[in-house]
């Protein structure tokens, strides 16, 4: 079951708001491409994630590699949102300086074959206050009565990166828990990461109405 769920169910949500927004192309603006370009990146990682599982493969040291490009994406999107050149330096060397955290950690901890424990929880803390910072001035400065493209891709970020701040924040809780207990979180953490995929789905959808 577990391999059916995490192994097959959740990694094919993906292909949804991939589908949708080849459908919708023609309504891309540049932020809306980064969007795009961040699922296909995703579905990369899930595809080789999937094949070094099946080979048993230790596939840890990619971990520590797509939180890296994870991020670097995540903060040019960012950048994407807004057209100030003080922002978009801010993002960055937001970006530059996670690299340089995350490779100091993986040299002075020697994890390069364990959890990247400390900076997924960085990361994942820094893109829900990014989310907050952004929703706040989509949703006061705009004043809009529907959700759009934006808000939606904001939204969904800040849910599932909350549950990665939560998940990788507590991790050392979860050493020495059962075995099923450790697969319940680890269900809920990739059940919420679905639930953002749909809500990109989503807002793929409202691009035409946007119009």
């Amino acid at each position: 079951m577990r391999n059916i769920y995490m192994g097959l169910i959740i990694p094919s949500i993906v292909l949804f708001p991939i589908i949708i927004a080849l459908y919708n192309r023609k309504y891309w603006l540049v932020f809306v491409r980064m969007v795009f370009f961040y699922l296909l990146f995703s579905l990369f990682f899930i595809v080789f994630s999937l094949v070094t599982n099946n080979l048993y493969i230790n596939n840890l040291p990619i971990l520590h590699l797509y939180t890296v490009l994870e991020f670097i994406i995540i903060c040019m999107l960012f950048r994407s949102f807004t057209e100030k050149k003080k922002d978009h330096y801010f993002f960055t060397y937001l970006a530059f300086l996670f690299v340089l955290f995350a490779i100091a950690y993986v040299v002075l901890t020697n994890s390069l074959y364990r959890f990247n424990t400390w900076p997924r929880f960085i990361g994942s803390l820094i893109i829900v206050f990014c989310c907050i910072y952004f929703l706040i001035k989509e949703l006061v400065n705009e004043k809009k009565e529907k959700l759009t493209f934006k808000t939606i891709i904001l939204f969904g970020l800040m849910l599932y990166f909350s549950s990665s701040s939560i998940l990788f924040g507590m991790s050392q809780l979860l050493i020495g828990k059962s075995s099923a207990f450790t697969l319940l979180v680890w269900n809920i953490h990739a059940t919420i990461l679905a639930i953002m995929y749909l809500m990109f789905a989503w807002a793929f959808l409202q691009l035409k109405k946007e119009k």
